[in-house]
């Protein structure tokens, strides 16, 4: 009598069939969750990106009615500083251009200013140079702030602009910034009415400290302290402005 196999086999197949069925529902489990992962990655990269672009657009341009310039203020973003030190005075025509691009927040910039301001003062004190500063604000609310007031202070007493900007360096906290008031009494201390320095808070000019931010950042500017001559970047091959006295010898080189 023939044995019958059918019965197992059959069974065999069922199981397989089973757990091949079991493969796939898992398979598709495991699908349908990379997608929903997948999609909800992609929304949120996307909203990041509007969230990003809706921002940038909020950037007046620095020749819109919204971004008020300091008295003086080119279309660079640039402060000119006069021969008698004051901002937004005259500058030579015929003198090599130096533009200084710096952030309150920035402690390389401290560094810039502790090495190289009296001579940057010197320098535009004996017209070897047309002397452009850029307060720009790339390091957050700080620098926004401190920025804003160092405009203020070359508008409304701009005689007073590079002790209160040369003070703001000096009291630069290792982090966080300062507070309004901080910044206030700095002012107050290095010969800014308290008048001129309880406006600061008004945000005159935070709209053109963004827009000149902006344009820094289209001219090529990526970091501070940055440097032109006659608008092309320097850099540390081109003079090592690190060393005291370096950059005023490299500019009367010119």
């Amino acid at each position: 009598m023939a044995k019958n196999t059918s019965a197992p086999k059959n069974a065999k197949a069922a199981a397989a069939r089973a757990q091949a069925q079991k493969n796939v529902k898992s398979q598709e489990r495991r699908t349908t969750l990379g997608i929903i992962i997948g999609v909800a990655i992609a929304i949120v990269v996307f909203g990041g990106i509007v969230l990003f672009i809706v921002q940038s657009s909020q950037v007046p341009g620095l020749d819109s009615a919204d971004a008020v310039a300091p008295a003086g203020a080119d279309e660079t973003g640039g402060i000119p500083i006069g021969a008698d030190g004051a901002a937004g005075g005259a500058v030579p025509a015929d003198a090599p251009r130096l533009d200084i691009y710096e952030d309150f927040n920035c402690v390389h910039c401290a560094s810039f200013e502790a090495t190289n301001g009296a001579d940057i003062e010197a320098m535009a004190e004996a017209e070897e140079a047309a002397i452009w500063v850029h307060p720009i604000a790339f390091l957050g609310d700080y620098s926004t702030r401190a920025a804003n007031a160092a405009a203020t202070v070359a508008d409304a007493e701009p005689e007073a602009y590079l002790d209160f900007t040369s003070a703001l360096f000096a009291s630069r906290p290792e982090s966080g910034g300062l507070t309004d008031d901080q910044i206030e009494q700095v002012a107050v201390d290095a010969g800014v009415s308290a008048d001129v320095a309880a406006t600061f808070t008004d945000g005159t000019f935070t709209k053109w400290v963004l827009a000149a931010t902006d344009q820094a950042s289209q001219d090529g500017v990526t970091g501070t302290p940055s440097l032109m001559l006659d608008r092309e970047l320097l850099t540390q091959e081109d003079v090592l402005y690190t060393q005291p006295g370096a950059l005023r010898t490299f500019i009367q080189e010119q």
